[in-house]
């Protein structure tokens, strides 16, 4: 443990002239298929640039929020401009939301499996632009910019705008910026998973 304290110093020094202070980044290594397991942000207005993996085609990563009305809800997809990276979509369920019937029968399948009526559909922009945050690549699709409307939970479901294709993304929920040694540790594992082979090498 004594090495990391000198090579964290560094890096604190690196990256936060570079803004990495905007996006608290890590790592999920666990899929969630479902909202009974989805990933839960204990702070969902901190700002967070999360690397994933959609590892199967049609698969659903599942992320939660509680959240007070009134609140910030911001929720963005970037990916990777990266080896394996893949242009994700997502849908944003939860109470105050418009009719999840409206956004189409894959939102309402969503909003059923979440035990709530409201839905958005993201739509990610047509030519995203590259953004480059602590030397890293990032393809930006854009975000979904809001109030809470109400009081409750709200859930992210992720997946790839090709139904077939699998990849690497990074989510990006939240807006109150903060820094810490916790973000260059884990500005370090998105370095890994920036660089990391995909498809994944065989077991």
């Amino acid at each position: 443990m004594q090495p990391r304290a000198p090579l964290a110093a560094v890096l604190t020094a690196m990256l936060l002239p570079m803004g990495v202070a905007a996006h608290a980044p890590s790592v999920l290594s666990d899929q969630t298929g479902s909202p009974d397991e989805a990933v839960v942000l204990d702070d969902p207005t901190l700002s967070r640039a999360i690397g994933a993996t959609l590892e199967a085609p049609g698969e659903i990563d599942w992320y939660r929020m509680d959240l007070l009305a009134g609140d910030p809800l911001v929720v963005g997809m970037t990916a990777p401009d990266a080896r394996g990276g893949v242009p994700a979509t997502f849908t944003l369920l939860g109470p105050g939301l418009p009719d999840a019937t409206e956004a189409g029968p894959e939102a309402a399948r969503l909003a059923e499996a979440a035990g709530v009526e409201g839905a958005i559909v993201f739509e990610p922009v047509a030519d995203p632009p590259r953004e480059v945050h602590g030397g890293l690549g990032f393809i930006d699709y854009g975000d979904i910019r809001l109030e809470t409307p109400a009081d409750g939970t709200y859930y992210v479901a992720v997946q790839s705008v090709d139904p077939e294709a699998t990849g690497k993304y990074v989510f990006a929920p939240g807006v109150r910026e903060e820094f810490g040694l916790d973000a260059v540790e884990g500005m370090i594992d998105l370095i890994g998973f920036f660089e990391a082979p995909w498809p994944p090498p065989s077991a």
